[in-house]
């Protein structure tokens, strides 16, 4: 019998999007390690402590229309935060962070006491991956303002990794009381039973998120996601509704081909509703694939076509030369077909490209002793 084990492919989400999930602890060891990489990648941009650009530089030819006229409210009105908070935002949006921060201290300047300026300077933080100097940021916002509700949500979001529970719950609450149809407050709640396993509360809390907000696709996905752990039906129900509002979505698509694929059990028919999502997702973006992958891992595990499983497996393959478990389940399916030779060189570039991968090395013992 062949030692086929289950290939979860997991998507790859962003950084931000990790911190979701991780312990705190780890995404500090993995934000220190992207950080590294990219000033790497950048040698010859000098940036220093503050995050200032120093490369970058305004030409007067260059300033479009909307800068114009911000910098015409500025000169008008030195004396607003707001005006600075505005400028802020542009060079933010544009990635020119070094001018941002430069007029989020201006805003300081005029007025210090302001809630938008501390969120604004922890949301540019948090998207260079500083989520400690973020964190400081939503902090200092809610020592101004105890009540400011971004800055209760964003501070919640990084409680809940970091496990302070209590805090999440209390700044949800506060938000919550401002405006008890605060259908994030409601999706970050949902986060946070998440990851305290109450998946009952989880799923209410996702739940009146969409109540409260009937296109808040990511509440849809999420309860998708608890429903499939729990192989119900009404996943798919879920995912079709995030389907209808993001057509496009590859995240969707990939979450209900995998819940059909892993209940095609209840019916076979479930493959082929899958092997559609595959395809859609293919007319997305070719080259993902995980979706190629996919295809074949179900014509080998579950319908044990060989033949056509070895095909998918090869475009997978095609597309990402070092994806050593396509490789691994390649050699599953000639060896299936009796195909040794192709079996054991399939086999043995999988370890070559991961030498730990224990499957693929008792499956080229087994090869040889069949040799």
């Amino acid at each position: 019998m062949h030692v086929r084990g289950l290939f979860r492919y997991s998507m790859q989400p962003n950084l931000k999007q990790r911190m979701k999930e991780l312990p705190f602890s780890r995404f500090l060891v993995l934000v220190s390690i992207v950080v590294f990489a990219l000033s790497s990648c950048n040698e010859g941009t000098a940036t220093n402590h503050d995050g200032k650009n120093q490369s970058i530089t305004q030409h007067e030819g260059e300033i479009d229309s909307l800068l114009a006229e911000i910098n015409l409210r500025i000169k008008n009105n030195p004396k607003s935060y707001e005006v600075y908070l505005e400028r802020a935002k542009y060079y933010g949006e544009k990635k020119q962070y070094g001018l941002a921060y430069e007029d989020i201290r201006r805003a300081m300047e005029v007025d210090s006491t302001k809630g938008d300026i501390y969120l604004l300077r922890g949301q540019l933080q948090f998207e260079q991956e500083q989520i400690k100097e973020a964190y400081q940021s939503y902090q200092e916002c809610l020592g101004h303002e105890p009540t400011h509700v971004n800055c209760l949500l964003r501070k919640a979001e990084i409680d809940i990794v970091l496990g302070n529970y209590s805090q999440a719950r209390e700044h949800l609450n506060t938000a919550l009381q401002q405006n008890e149809y605060n259908a994030e407050a409601y999706y970050i709640r949902g986060r946070m039973y998440k990851a305290l396993k109450d998946t009952n509360l989880a799923a209410s809390s996702y739940k009146t998120a969409i109540e409260v907000d009937p296109n808040f696709y990511h509440a849809y996905i999420e309860v998708g996601l608890l429903y499939a752990n729990q192989k119900s039906d009404l996943a798919k129900e879920y995912y079709n509704s995030a389907i209808e509002l993001r057509p496009k979505s590859v995240e969707a698509l990939y979450n209900k081909a995998m819940f059909l694929q892993e209940t095609g059990y209840k019916n076979p028919q479930r493959y082929r509703e899958a092997f559609a999502c595959y395809d859609s997702i293919l007319k997305i973006d070719s080259r993902f694939s995980a979706a190629y992958f996919n295809k074949g891992y179900i014509f080998l595990e579950y319908l044990n076509q060989y033949d056509s499983a070895a095909y998918h497996f090869t475009n997978a393959i095609g597309v990402f030369p070092r994806y050593y478990q396509a490789y691994y389940n390649r050699g599953l399916c000639y060896e299936s077909m009796n195909m040794l030779k192709d079996a054991e060189a399939d086999y043995r570039t999988a370890l070559s490209i991961e030498p730990t991968y224990t499957e693929a090395a008792l499956s080229l013992e087994r090869v040889l002793r069949r040799r």
